[in-house]
């Protein structure tokens, strides 16, 4: 049998991104071809892990590799390969997103090409998507929505193993066969045709939860976002009979407490501790050679749960879930943002609020408890709080001394943290 030409697969093994038995196996899978059907290191690799001939856990081996090897020569091949799979694969959604979009577009336009192209056709056409779109977003449990799903899943694992290899996780081929069940919408926000929905996730033998939203963006291109169950149940499970936003957090209001409590949060974050942590952040991603952030919030999605309790003399606590992006857990290899949620103290000041003067030890606590719900489950972190409530004077904890150790402990098995990768549908 007469090989095939496979400069790619060659340069491969030359630099020990793929072994003897791999490179002989490809080979005899190309068969009888003339050279190879790839132009990229990253194509090759997929091939190869599509085909079955690289292993899912020989690929996570490559994204470790990548990141504790940097100082050898060879190293820049496998990098090269890893970028170059995952741009693939974002080219590949783009592909998908394109041609679901056309699809709406004939359907929106009937009839020869031809007939809308007169007059001002150029901008019906750019704004039919936005149009023409169904009066609401696709159901939960369509299959088209589950493809995406499975695919964002799949890139955005790749993205975290070139990130962290050390990271634990599904093996991203893996995802690509997950299965859907329990699928059921959470809610439905009429006014911005917003669906939040939730499915038990089966990848392999584990199970979790699974929460997205699917919803039009500013240019009214319907998006899939995956999210915290948590979130999504905050903000789509506390709707009226309209299919709007109660007005939770009263007397206040959800903005006026979202408002307030990030002011809160920015004030925190402008003392030393907070400007130290940030720098050496920076210092960080610098040496891992990462551009700078461009995203430096450090709380979203802060949710009032039901309306605040009065506690006189214009003093309120309310209760709110937020999510935080809590550095240290990211740098041990767990999602950048976390869920809590607790009770925080607000003052109203005629028609201001701020937060209260116990803000700073009720922040940290919070943060601290999410922590232990990451890392022990959600029981850990309820037994927590009410350890909690039972000093409200006691002195706060630093946020590094406050972290429980991160031994393992038995799996969540309940929700998949969502990591707020948006896919255009």
């Amino acid at each position: 049998m007469a090989f095939a030409s496979t400069p790619l697969l060659d340069r491969l093994l030359a630099d020990g991104v793929i072994g003897q038995d791999h490179h002989e196996a490809a080979r005899r899978r190309l068969g009888d071809a003339a050279a190879e059907p790839w132009t990229t290191l990253g194509e090759a690799l997929f091939w190869l892990v599509d085909e079955g001939i690289v292993s899912d856990a020989e690929l996570g081996a490559m994204g470790e590799l990548s990141v504790t090897e940097g100082a050898f020569a060879g190293n820049a091949t496998r990098r090269q390969a890893l970028a170059e799979m995952d741009a693939l694969m974002q080219r590949k959604l783009q592909d998908y997103e394109r041609q679901s979009r056309q699809a709406v577009l004939r359907a929106a336009f009937p009839g020869p090409r031809w007939v809308w192209l007169g007059g001002g056709a150029i901008a019906a056409v750019a704004v039919a998507w936005y149009l023409f779109a169904p009066a609401s977003p696709p159901q939960c449990d369509d299959a088209n929505v589950q493809k995406t799903l499975r695919a964002s899943l799949f890139t955005s694992r790749i993205q975290q193993m070139s990130r962290n290899p050390l990271a634990g996780g599904a093996a991203p081929a893996d995802l690509y066969l997950a299965t859907f069940s329990d699928v059921r919408e959470v809610g439905y926000i009429k006014p911005e045709r917003s669906r939040g929905c939730s499915a038990t996730l089966k990848v392999g033998e584990a199970a979790s939860t699974l929460a997205y939203t699917i919803g039009p963006n500013a240019k009214g291109e319907m998006m899939i976002a995956s999210a915290d169950p948590r979130v999504v149940r905050a903000r789509y499970g506390q709707l009226d009979d309209a299919g709007r936003p109660r007005d939770v957090g009263q007397p206040a209001g959800a903005l006026r407490l979202a408002a307030a409590f990030e002011q809160g949060v920015a004030a925190f974050d402008q003392g030393t501790a907070g400007e130290a942590r940030k720098a050496a952040y920076a210092r960080q991603r610098e040496r891992m050679g990462l551009p700078a952030e461009t995203d430096t919030r450090t709380v979203r999605n802060v949710q009032p749960l039901g309306d605040c309790k009065d506690l006189g003399g214009g003093k309120w606590s309310c209760r709110l879930l937020a999510e935080y992006r809590d550095r240290l857990l990211s740098a041990i290899g767990r999602a950048d943002w976390q869920v809590f949620e607790g009770d925080f103290d607000f003052v109203r000041e005629g028609e201001g609020w701020r937060v209260g003067e116990a803000f700073t030890r009720q922040y940290m606590d919070a943060i601290v408890r999410g922590r232990v719900a990451e890392l022990k489950g959600d029981e850990a972190a309820a037994r927590l709080e009410q350890i909690q409530r039972q000093r409200p004077d006691a002195a706060a904890p630093t946020l590094d001394a406050a972290t429980p150790d991160t031994t393992p402990a038995t799996p969540r098995g309940r929700e998949h943290r969502g990591d707020g990768a948006v896919i255009n549908k």
